[in-house]
């Protein structure tokens, strides 16, 4: 029988039970996920696995059978793949004109294929049909329609996109919300395409004269605003490898070019945006940066039936009800080789079924996430600010 839990006392005032009617097993919800679903409004979920979702990491699927139940029927989430013959096929959904030669092909090599294959649809798929497009890695907390989706849809609101900021004009594009045909959108997807004509690797992007200035950044920036993972490779290879995230940096940087549309002004003024720390990194927040994916590894693991007066007790009860009480979603990160320090995403990997354990932490935070709603109405939000430098070029300018 499935476990219960209660809200503690101390979070009664922040969190409240939801009834679930949804009765379907995690396995009933992955067979439904391996089906064709046709497009019939724009409240839907993008995500991507190059395999099909039965072959993700049991963790992964996990947050996925997760994003079903907390939305209900008014969401449809789809993961796509590059399967022969699959009903999710990215190319069912998105005209291969719209994507790089090399995804299509299947000739991209490098450390970082599937995360560049994410990269390649997103802005495909957000213009084309609209949603959100969310990385499988995301335990998601908070509704969609409570993160943005009501703002977006409110037709007296100006935003039309949304996405969690870092600093400046530096987001995180794990989570992109859109309506259908933005054209912020659309151009975010047209530089990023543009930047890997004739290219296989990400390796030597920079070089492209888009987005040369990604060459001049560094990690300063970063720490300052309390990013502090442990890189273990140069500015240069993170820039690259986030180079997606570089592309929406141009684009905050281009005034209108006489082509009536600013980026920089629709940046500013259409684009709802969030602090991406407070919202999506608790996690990280909470246990610190260094060594986190080991920290919350640990204490998700731990039993809940040890001493409630411990200190690894007390480090885990806060870990989940900070998560559970004030985070969107918790973003778990791999890391992939570009830190010295092991992320959550690895070690899930390495121990299927540590992310929901009978008795553990994990189960608690599994179990909140599904059946407590927060009370609170509002997020910790970020001002999309006016980027220091400023173009008056088009997008495909050098």
């Amino acid at each position: 029988m499935a476990p219960t839990f209660n809200i503690p006392k101390d979070f009664q005032a922040d969190l409240t039970l939801v009834d679930i009617t949804d009765k379907r097993t995690n396995q009933d919800i992955l067979d439904l996920l391996t089906q064709h679903v046709p497009i019939v409004s724009e409240k839907n979920v993008w995500a991507y696995w190059h395999a099909g979702v039965k072959a993700m990491p049991q963790w992964c699927q996990h947050n996925v059978i997760d994003w079903v139940r907390i939305l209900g029927s008014e969401w449809t989430v789809r993961v796509l793949d590059m399967v022969p013959g699959s009903p999710n096929h990215v190319l069912n959904f998105v005209s291969a004109d719209l994507l790089p030669e090399t995804f299509i092909k299947g000739t991209m090599n490098g450390p970082y294929t599937g995360q560049h294959s994410a990269d390649f649809i997103r802005g495909a798929l957000l213009h084309t049909h609209g949603g959100v497009n969310m990385d499988v890695g995301c335990i998601l907390i908070r509704h969609l329609d409570r993160i943005c989706w009501d703002e977006l849809e409110d037709p007296h609101s100006p935003y039309q996109v949304a996405v969690p900021i870092m600093f400046g004009q530096t987001i995180a594009n794990h989570f992109v919300a859109a309506r259908r045909g933005d054209p912020f959108i659309q151009q975010w997807h047209q530089l990023f395409t543009q930047i890997w004509k004739g290219r296989t690797s990400h390796e030597g992007i920079s070089d492209d004269p888009l987005i040369a200035f990604s060459k001049d950044i560094g990690f300063e920036r970063a720490s300052e605003a309390n990013f502090t993972w442990d890189f273990k490779v140069s500015p240069l290879t993170l820039m690259e490898y986030i180079a997606q995230v570089v592309c929406w940096q141009r684009l905050c940087m281009l005034e209108d070019a006489g082509d009536g549309f600013s980026c920089s002004d629709y940046w500013q003024k259409h684009i709802f945006c969030w602090d991406v720390q407070a919202e999506n990194w608790g996690g990280e927040m909470t246990v610190g940066f260094d060594g986190a994916g080991q920290k919350m590894y640990d204490l998700l693991s731990l039993k809940r039936d040890i001493d409630p007066e411990s200190e690894e007790y007390k480090k885990a009860s806060e870990l989940v009800w900070r998560l559970l009480t004030k985070s969107s979603m918790q973003k778990i990160t791999h890391g992939k080789n570009l830190t010295h320090s092991v992320h959550l995403g690895t070690l899930w990997d390495e121990n299927p079924g540590k992310d929901c354990e009978e008795g553990t932490f994990g189960e608690l935070l599994r179990y909140g996430t599904v059946r407590f709603r927060q009370t609170r109405e509002t997020m910790v939000r970020k001002e999309a600010t006016k980027a220091k430098v400023l173009l008056r070029k088009g997008v495909l300018e050098p």
